[in-house]
C-alpha cells in the first residue's frame, strides 16, 4: 500500500508540474504570436483554461494529502485532545462526503456531455475530456481525506495533538 501511495503522490506532482510548464509555454507563445506577429494562437486560451481546471483538482488532492486544505486550526489547536480529534475526524468525514457528491455529479455531467457529443469551440475536442477533471480530481481528494481520517483514527491522540501544535 505504501508503494502505491508513493507512486500516486509522485504522479500527481509530475502531472501538475507538466500542466504548469506547458500552460506557461502556451501562454508565452500566444503572447509572442499576438504582439509580435499580430496573430494569436486560436486554441491557446481554451487549452490553458482546461489545464487550469485539471491543476485545481489535482492540486486539491495534493492539498488533502498534505493536510493543508482550509480548516479551523485555531479551534483544533486550542481544544482538548479528544475534542480536537473529534473535530479533525468530522472535518475529514465532511471532506469525504463533499468529494463523493462531486464525484457523483461530476461523473454524471461528464457522461451526459459525452452522450451529447459536445465539443470545444477552438479545438473541436470532446468536452467530456476537460470535464473529467471533476470526478477524477474529486475521487483523488476523497482518497486523501480517507487516508487522513484513518491517520487520525489510528494514531495516538496525544502524539497527534502535540505534532499538530508544533
Amino acid at each position: 500500500m505504501q508503494k502505491t501511495e508513493i507512486y500516486l503522490s509522485r504522479l500527481e506532482e509530475i502531472l501538475i508540474g507538466l500542466l504548469i510548464a506547458s500552460a506557461s509555454v502556451i501562454l508565452f507563445a500566444n503572447v509572442v504570436a499576438r504582439y509580435v506577429f499580430n496573430s494569436g494562437i486560436p486554441w491557446a486560451d481554451e487549452v490553458v483554461r482546461s489545464q487550469i481546471v485539471w491543476m485545481v483538482f489535482l492540486g486539491g488532492s495534493v492539498a488533502a494529502r498534505q493536510g493543508i486544505h482550509i480548516g479551523i486550526d485555531l479551534l483544533v489547536q486550542t481544544a482538548p485532545v479528544n475534542i480536537g480529534r473529534i473535530i479533525r475526524l468530522t472535518i475529514h468525514a465532511v471532506g469525504i462526503l463533499f468529494c463523493g457528491v462531486l464525484v457523483y455529479y461530476g461523473a454524471e455531467l461528464t457522461v451526459q456531455t459525452r452522450e451529447f457529443g459536445q465539443v470545444s469551440t477552438a479545438l473541436q475536442a470532446p468536452m467530456w475530456m476537460f470535464q473529467l477533471a471533476i470526478p477524477v480530481g474529486s475521487a483523488l481528494m476523497a482518497i486523501r481525506f480517507v487516508q487522513q481520517l484513518f491517520s487520525v483514527l489510528f494514531s495516538n491522540p496525544l502524539e497527534a495533538h502535540i505534532e499538530h501544535i508544533g
